[in-house]
Formats: C-alpha cells, sequence, structure tokens
C-alpha cells in the first residue's frame, strides 16, 4: 500500500510503513531515501538498479516509475551488519533518447557520496554512476533542454539524510 504526500504542489509517492516496518528500517545501519522529483512532462521508467552493498528495502523491492510532475521515494539499506549502502539507479526518460543515472553511497566509515548524469547512451548500466561516485555535494548536469541537481534534504523514515534528486526544464533551452 502506498500513500500520497501533498507537498510544494508534488505528488511524492512514498511505501506506506507499518509501525514495525518503520522501526526495521529506521534502525538498518546506514539507510538511505532516495527522492525523485520529476517536474517534467514526461514519466521516467525505471530501467534498473545496481548495489555494491545494500539493497532496496523489502517493501519497495519493485521501484516504480516517475511520473510527469510527481515524484518517488526508494528506500534503500545495508543487508549485513557493519555494512553500508551503495550503488546506482538509472531511468528513462520516457519518448526520448535520455537515460537519468544516479549514483549513491552512505557507507560504514567514511561520508554521503554522490553521482548524477543525464546521458544519450542507453547502453551504460546502473552500475556506471557507482562507479562515478565523488563527494556528497550539489550536483547538477543538462543534456539538450533537461536540467537534473541533486542534493540532500532531510528524511522522512531515515535517521540518515534524504537524496533529492530533481530533473527539470530548462528554461533558457527550451
Amino acid at each position: 500500500m502506498e500513500q500520497t504526500i501533498v507537498a510544494r504542489y508534488l505528488l511524492v509517492y512514498v511505501p506506506d510503513l507499518s509501525p514495525t516496518e518503520i522501526k526495521e528500517f529506521k534502525q538498518r545501519f546506514r539507510s538511505l531515501e532516495i527522492c525523485i522529483d520529476n517536474k517534467t512532462s514526461e514519466a521516467l521508467s525505471f530501467m534498473e538498479c545496481y548495489f555494491c552493498t545494500g539493497g532496496m528495502f523489502q517493501i519497495n523491492e519493485r521501484p516504480r516509475d516517475v511520473v510527469p510532475r510527481s515524484g518517488s521515494v526508494y528506500l534503500v539499506a545495508s543487508t549485513a551488519y557493519f555494512t553500508g549502502v551503495s550503488g546506482g539507479l538509472k531511468f528513462k526518460v520516457v519518448g526520448k533518447d535520455l537515460y537519468l543515472h544516479i549514483g549513491f553511497s552512505n557507507p560504514f566509515l567514511g561520508s554521503y557520496k554522490t553521482f548524477v548524469r543525464l546521458t544519450k547512451d542507453g547502453t551504460v548500466t546502473a552500475e556506471w554512476p557507482y562507479f562515478m561516485l565523488n563527494d556528497g555535494s550539489k550536483k547538477t548536469d543538462e543534456c539538450d533542454k533537461y536540467i537534473v541537481e541533486l542534493t540532500f534534504t532531510d528524511s522522512h523514515y531515515s535517521p540518515f539524510q534524504r537524496i533529492h534528486c530533481r530533473i527539470f526544464y530548462n528554461e533558457n533551452n527550451a
């Protein structure tokens, strides 16, 4: 079951977690929420995910597509003791030859690392952004008329930060 949260005119779909599931997710070491905020009129089709450590939190194993002008939250967490969570996600901009790649890491030791890129190369896998990770600073990329920004915000479920990835049109290049 999912719930819809209306915030700043954005419909964000988040898993409807039971109190037990919320407690379990919060207890997972180095969990992350990844929020995809789609400000375009095209859907983002989930293509694949890659995990070096951790995985999708059990109740959110099948990521949903992100419909136009809405958002979706993906819960990722460690799957063993004394590990973090790290990996990559790949989405296709429906109807366009354009792909969104997101890399993330919340390691057992060390600091957050992220990566985001828009590409026209459909052969690039979800593993690639993981290997391109650098620091946890704000990231921005641009391709054709699209811009993607990746920042950290306060999380809803996790005791750690939320990765907020926003894709929108470049008004100067529309």
